[in-house]
């Protein structure tokens, strides 16, 4: 197998340029990463602003025009997202391209998809001090359909929910593409005037994966693109590195959210305290996975299997927040036998009732996960992006190993940490009317 490597980072102000040069690969990754903190007033709209990247650039004015340039540059594919990490909001470019290696020509070619991608964040298509408006009528009209499909699933719209209600007052609480009531009022004036804001302000990340020839020139040609694209003034603005949230001590919030369903949703979120960053995550992981985290964890095997009383039972972990939200689909007359039979289990859990099987599952499980992350460009970027975030250097091959070290007491020291923050439950009511 060929030698995967490190990321190696170089660093100027609030720019950061990440480079993984490995032959592993046949495609060449490309990520540009624009963190700001999360914001009530501005989070709609910061959502919004990738979408809007992608309906062109100054040079290439339409969203066909940016693809088929993308395609000419040995047929490279470009896209915008809005990520939610931590305490922040990601916009972000990607492309991927072939590993041409050293066919002649190839450098420069790589160099212009680049270009392309600081290009869409930077200089997006605008008239003036606005952005075109049939591009920002066009965007609110999907975004507002984006908004409404994560409330037709009704999973996604019950895990948004619930973390919602366990963030309540907290910037991490806000929804990842934000608010339908704020969509009216956004501009193509005040949308271009937040743009000059998210370029003056930002920390800008910028990775490469693949078969990198002198990475301290490549890094330096990057970051000197960066500060010339987006300025060598301002400074960034996602502040200290991420950290969990706070164990809150008291009373377990209970939300009940009703409409027109056929399946009801009980999610249970716990806080740990515990970050990507802190040595107690990666017996945490395990902890989470033998809970919940696959078919042989204790929710499935007690919850669906045994009991039958659930359609799908499951945990997952945010590392950078340190919350471990159970999620469940019961039907809804089921609610309190299910509530006590999730609640056994992480009692069971806490109490060091863990069997070998369930460890080593769990184990096998997780590496393999990872391993397939290892085959994965844009996962090893999203990682080490998350220890960037953390302030950590973690890479997958050393999380492989980790896991591999962990025994079962320090698991069950890991489980002591999950604390019960809120019990969210959608249910019917034949009474309401179904809308976000």
């Amino acid at each position: 197998m060929p030698d995967l490597g490190t990321f190696i980072t170089q660093t100027d102000g609030r720019f950061a340029v990440h480079l993984l040069s490995t032959d592993k690969f046949r495609t060449r990754y490309l990520a540009l990463k624009v963190a700001r903190p999360l914001h009530r007033q501005h989070v709609t709209a910061l959502a919004m602003l990738p979408y809007l990247w992608m309906q062109g650039t100054t040079t290439l004015p339409s969203a066909r025009e940016v693809l088929r340039y993308a395609d000419s540059l040995f047929g490279a594919s470009v896209r915008t997202l809005i990520q939610r990490r931590g305490h922040q909001q990601v916009l972000e470019v990607q492309a991927t391209a072939p590993e041409v290696g050293t066919f002649n020509g190839a450098d420069a070619v790589l160099e212009e998809l680049e270009s392309l991608v600081i290009q869409l964040a930077v200089n997006p298509a605008h008239t003036g001090d606005a952005f075109p408006s049939d591009h920002v009528e066009r965007e609110k009209t999907l975004h507002e359909r984006r908004i409404q499909s994560v409330f037709d699933n009704k999973i996604t719209y019950a895990l948004e929910r619930s973390w919602e209600a366990a963030c309540a007052g907290q910037p991490v609480g806000l929804p990842r593409l934000g608010y339908r009531e704020d969509l009216r009022a956004l501009t193509a004036a005040s949308l271009w005037s937040l743009q000059q804001e998210v370029l003056a302000e930002s920390d800008v990340h910028f990775y490469v994966v693949g078969k990198l020839h002198d990475e301290p020139s490549v890094a330096a040609k990057i970051l000197n693109r960066l500060r010339q694209a987006f300025g060598d003034h301002g400074r960034g603005a996602a502040g200290s590195p991420v950290h969990a949230l706070a164990v809150r001590r008291g009373e377990v919030q209970q939300v009940v959210e009703k409409q027109r369903v056929q399946q009801g949703k009980l999610n249970l979120v716990f806080r740990t305290g515990v970050s990507y960053g802190d040595d107690e995550y990666v017996p945490l992981l395990l902890a989470n996975g033998v809970l919940g985290g696959f078919p042989h964890s204790k929710l499935f095997m007690n919850v669906r299997e045994k009991a039958s009383l659930a359609y799908y039972a499951s945990s997952m972990l945010d590392g950078l927040t340190g919350l471990a939200v159970v999620q469940t689909g019961i039907e809804t007359a089921n609610r309190d036998k299910a509530y006590d039979i999730i609640r056994a289990q992480v009692d069971a859990l806490q109490a060091g009732q863990v069997t070998d099987d369930e460890l080593e599952f769990t184990r096998r499980g997780l590496t393999n996960q990872y391993r397939q992350v290892l085959d994965q460009p844009a996962s090893l970027a999203e990682i080490h992006f998350s220890a960037t975030l953390a302030g950590v250097e973690r890479d997958v091959e050393r999380l492989i190993q980790q896991i591999g070290e962990v025994d079962k007491a320090a698991v069950v020291d890991a489980a002591s940490r999950f604390s019960l923050d809120t019990v969210y439950f959608l249910t019917s009511d034949a009474e309401v009317t179904t809308g976000a």
